[in-house]
């Protein structure tokens, strides 16, 4: 793992490369990592106090077979104390082991609501599709979800979400606890159904 950071102002970048061969470790790794090599820019221009800018790009390789992404992702955000909305465009190009192409480019937006002095958040997120959908991890994607604070420290969430795409057509209920038993730790555990 290489990785280069800059922070001037308004503006943060963040540059890395990181790879993890196939057999690496004994376990602790993420399966979804293993044997990738990946490398990309993540960057956040504050505009003012309420608006910012991100935009991240990067390629991730396999080195067990010819499988590719190449990614381009762009947001715009807004943010108060009580709403915060944002909105941007993706796109993944995938080249699967066959040698063939899916390919993805969405609109991607979104608003966070709290209400009743943060006691409940209520959110939602959608992407809707500028094409085909091919690629089976940017499909087109409504997600509702909710937070209800029982307590400082105990929240109920639930989310539902339907994607569609070339590679997918589900559904996700998911619903469970969150709790904070110390400051900047969080416990969540959920319990879900999905329909594919």
């Amino acid at each position: 793992l290489v990785e280069a950071q800059h922070q001037a102002g308004a503006l943060d970048l963040l540059a890395y490369a990181r790879q993890v061969d196939a057999d690496y470790g004994i376990g602790q790794q993420n399966n979804a990592e293993l044997g990738r090599r990946k490398f990309g820019i993540d960057g956040r221009l504050k505009l003012n106090e309420h608006l910012s800018l991100l935009g991240s790009t990067w390629q991730d390789d396999s080195l067990t077979d010819d499988t590719r992404r190449r990614a381009l992702q762009t947001q715009v955000t807004w943010t108060r104390q009580d709403v915060d909305l944002h909105l941007g465009i993706s796109h993944f190009n995938d080249r699967l082991s066959d040698g063939t192409t899916n390919t993805s480019t969405v609109l991607e937006g979104g608003t966070t609501l709290r209400m009743f002095e943060n006691k409940l958040e209520l959110n939602y997120a959608a992407a809707v599709p500028l094409d085909n959908a091919e690629s089976i991890d940017l499909p087109a994607r409504h997600r509702f979800g909710a937070r209800y604070a029982v307590t400082n420290d105990v929240r109920l969430v639930g989310t539902y979400e339907i994607a569609n795409g070339d590679q997918v057509d589900a559904r996700q209920l998911r619903a469970g606890i969150e709790v904070a038993p110390w400051r900047g730790a969080r416990i969540v555990t959920t319990l879900g159904e999905e329909s594919v």
